[in-house]
């Protein structure tokens, strides 16, 4: 038995024992013997059961902080899609920005290149008459 379990258990005489009054010296020695092994019965039970409580408060903070820790790693890889989502569309923004400022450029090339292809015209040689 261990110490807190036989100190709860001379407490728990100690305070039981002068109720029993009015016993023979035989009879007292039966009482006190019978006493003190329901009493540290009792005490070994307490101390089991207040261990079996402090588990379970144990695993319920425990599995309080898997949850939590569930919970974060969630909410980050959330964060981290949607900020894939959100650099993927300003890539693509700028690659349509690039591509729109080129266009332009390239609408007022297109007519001024059928300007240059003109050549000057040539010089004709005149037909003979036959």
């Amino acid at each position: 038995m261990s110490e807190d379990n036989k100190k709860l258990t001379d407490q728990l005489v100690q305070a039981i024992l002068p109720k029993l009054k009015g016993l023979s010296e035989k009879n007292a020695k039966k009482v006190l013997q019978e006493t003190h092994k329901s009493i540290a019965s009792i005490a070994k039970k307490y101390s089991k059961l207040i261990a079996e409580q402090e588990k379970e408060k144990a695993k319920a903070k425990e599995k309080a902080a898997k949850e939590a820790k569930k919970k974060s790693e969630k909410e980050a890889k959330k964060k981290a899609k949607e900020g894939k989502k959100v650099a993927k569309a300003k890539l693509l923004a700028a690659l349509i920005a690039k591509e729109k400022t080129p266009a332009p450029a390239a609408a007022k090339k297109a007519p001024a290149a059928p300007a240059k292809v003109k050549a000057k015209p040539r010089a004709r040689a005149p037909r003979t008459k036959k």
